[in-house]
């Protein structure tokens, strides 16, 4: 949208897309969790990437850090720690470089989750080993690397169908994919 020559990006249609997002993220990112060793696995991903997707970097961004920071208080797991907030605002940021506005493809969708997944191992084990100092910091990476490559795929294709689902929906010209 353009007012005045100048782009506008937090209209009104973009604001009730954010916070739908973000509701959807706390949801799917706290109450469908599937645990693997180490670690667990949830949906909350997927609002992160279709905000990127449909929203580009600052609609990634707070989807992530919002998202995260809600869930973090509306359903602890402990006391709050702000580098999973960061960790989860910068995920978003990886998913809309790739992904902003672009038709979804398998290339894609690996590039932004191969780049998720290598953050989220690296910078999340560096937050525990802050915070618990039970393992190294490279005991933390390599007691979860498992199971960040077994979810990378399931991720990879869960986002994949997702973005191919929304690229055909008749969406505003402002948030709209390109088609096939």
């Amino acid at each position: 949208m353009h007012k005045n020559g100048k782009h506008v990006f937090f209209t009104t249609q973009h604001i009730v897309l954010l916070a739908l997002l973000v509701a959807l993220q706390v949801v799917l990112g706290n109450l469908t969790q599937v645990p693997l060793v180490g670690k667990q696995f949830n949906f909350g991903f997927l609002p992160v990437a279709v905000a990127g997707a449909l929203l580009g970097v600052p609609g990634g961004l707070i989807v992530g850090a919002l998202g995260d920071f809600i869930g973090a208080h509306l359903f602890p797991a402990g006391a709050y720690f702000p580098g999973f907030t960061l960790t989860s605002a910068l995920v978003g940021v990886l998913y809309a470089l790739p992904l902003y506005r672009q038709k979804p493809s398998v290339v894609r969708v690996i590039i932004a989750v191969a780049l998720a997944t290598v953050l989220n191992l690296f910078l999340n084990s560096l937050w525990l080993s802050m915070l618990y100092g039970s393992k190294t910091y490279w005991g933390w990476v390599t007691a979860r690397a498992a199971s960040y490559l077994v979810e990378a795929p399931v991720q990879a294709l869960l986002m994949f169908l997702c973005l191919k689902g929304l690229s055909r929906l008749n969406l505003p010209p402002s948030v709209r994919l390109r088609k096939e």
